[in-house]
């Protein structure tokens, strides 16, 4: 008689059975369930600059902080969160034409926190190019910005990072095929929000905070635009 045994994937307790589950238990379950998915993150992040050739660079032009990420000394979640702490919250997203109207050259999506004072501008340049050109600048007090313009995004790295977006938790790059030679953004996910770092070859750096409804318009817009 055969087996029937079958192995159940390893998943996150039900939300009612953690109802019995200690504080102190569940903080901990959370941390190594994160560790995890980013450890992945990680492996898979080596084996894509493995593939493009940049592993053999990444101990002489990577940023250090890069460094000690694929290195496994330092948990980038944390290391990031530390840096921007205090980073804005974005939540209102609207869209330049607006959906429906004809799109000539260039097509904007804008994010915004509750009173303005913050604002991320995501433009994407249409061509007839399978690469596309994007640029994402943060705005402060309408009075100072800094742009961070992604040259020739290939279509592979747009899907991966489309797809990698939709989870639930993780990390996940959107860069060019320099890498970290050009403009770059890293975004963690946790639990649907989002937390958006970008860093130039430059020394440039920003960050934003964005709620479940803005990151998942801002993915859907992409989406339309880089696969219809």
């Amino acid at each position: 008689m055969a087996d029937s045994t079958r192995t159940v994937p390893h998943s996150r307790p039900s939300s009612s059975s953690m109802d019995d589950i200690p504080v102190e238990e569940l903080i901990r379950i959370t941390r190594e369930f994160t560790r995890r998915i980013t450890n992945q993150d990680r492996q898979r992040l080596a084996m894509d600059l493995r593939e493009s050739g940049h592993q053999k660079t990444i101990q002489l032009t990577a940023p250090i902080t890069l460094q000690q990420f694929f290195a496994g000394e330092i948990d980038l979640d944390n290391e990031l969160f530390r840096r921007f702490a205090n980073a804005p919250l974005l939540s209102h997203i609207r869209f330049y034409p607006e959906p429906g109207e004809t799109i000539h050259r260039q097509t904007s999506a804008v994010i915004s926190s509750q009173d303005d004072s913050a604002v991320l501008t995501a433009d994407v340049h249409l061509s007839t190019s399978p690469d596309v050109t994007m640029e994402f600048t943060f705005t402060l007090y309408s009075a100072l910005a800094l742009r961070f313009r992604l040259s020739s995004v290939g279509m592979v790295d747009r899907r991966r990072w489309l797809d990698l977006m939709r989870r639930q938790n993780g990390i996940a790059f959107l860069w060019t095929r320099e890498r970290w030679e050009q403009p770059y953004l890293i975004f963690v996910v946790r639990e649907h929000f989002a937390r958006l770092y970008a860093f130039s070859p430059q020394g440039f750096e920003a960050a934003a905070r964005l709620t479940p409804d803005a990151i998942q318009g801002l993915l859907d817009w992409l989406e339309d635009l880089w696969f219809p």
